[in-house]
């Protein structure tokens, strides 16, 4: 009769208890409950400082509500209800269509606002900023401001925007 050494006799039960708990859940009188992934649908809205406001849609698989909210470190959780998240990030720069094609231009009745494109009188703006009073401009900077004075940079942005507000009401 051979002998066994006592590590072969513990593995040997360790590997049966292993075998017995996890294939046969139900002799222990427990149902094991499978849950999916959680599918998420989560929308992503960047807010440039020219008013522009991209938006990315996309689905995700949830596996740990841990690494989901830590990927969106950073972004600022607006909605969240069944299986809906909307993040907004605020961006310190113009956006990228501004970059190609961005002026900031004056309305009829002196509103300053950001285009894509030159401001007509059927542009529709960006954003809104603030109502100066076009009587005090001097003519070439009005001139200027109804044709749309072109920005390609966060810089030139913010130098127009700062330089029009000294005519502000």
């Amino acid at each position: 009769m051979k002998r066994f050494s006592t590590a072969y006799l513990l593995l040997g039960l360790f590997c049966s208890a292993a075998a017995f708990v996890m294939g046969a859940p139900s002799a222990l009188g427990a149902e094991v409950e499978h849950y999916e992934p959680l599918q998420v649908h989560v929308q992503l809205e960047k807010v440039y400082l020219d008013g522009e406001v991209s938006i990315e849609h996309k689905r995700e698989k949830v596996l740990s509500m841990d690494d989901f909210w830590a990927d969106y470190a950073g972004w600022t959780l607006v909605e969240h209800k069944n299986g809906y998240v909307l993040f907004r990030k605020q961006v310190d720069d113009i956006s990228p269509l501004s970059k190609v094609n961005g002026y900031i231009g004056v309305s009829d009745s002196g509103v300053i606002s950001t285009f894509h494109g030159r401001p007509e009188s059927d542009a529709e703006p960006i954003q809104s900023f603030f109502q100066i009073d076009l009587e005090r401009l001097e003519s070439h900077m009005q001139k200027n401001l109804e044709k749309g004075i072109p920005f390609r940079t966060k810089a030139e942005f913010q130098d127009v925007i700062e330089h029009i507000k000294t005519y502000s009401g």
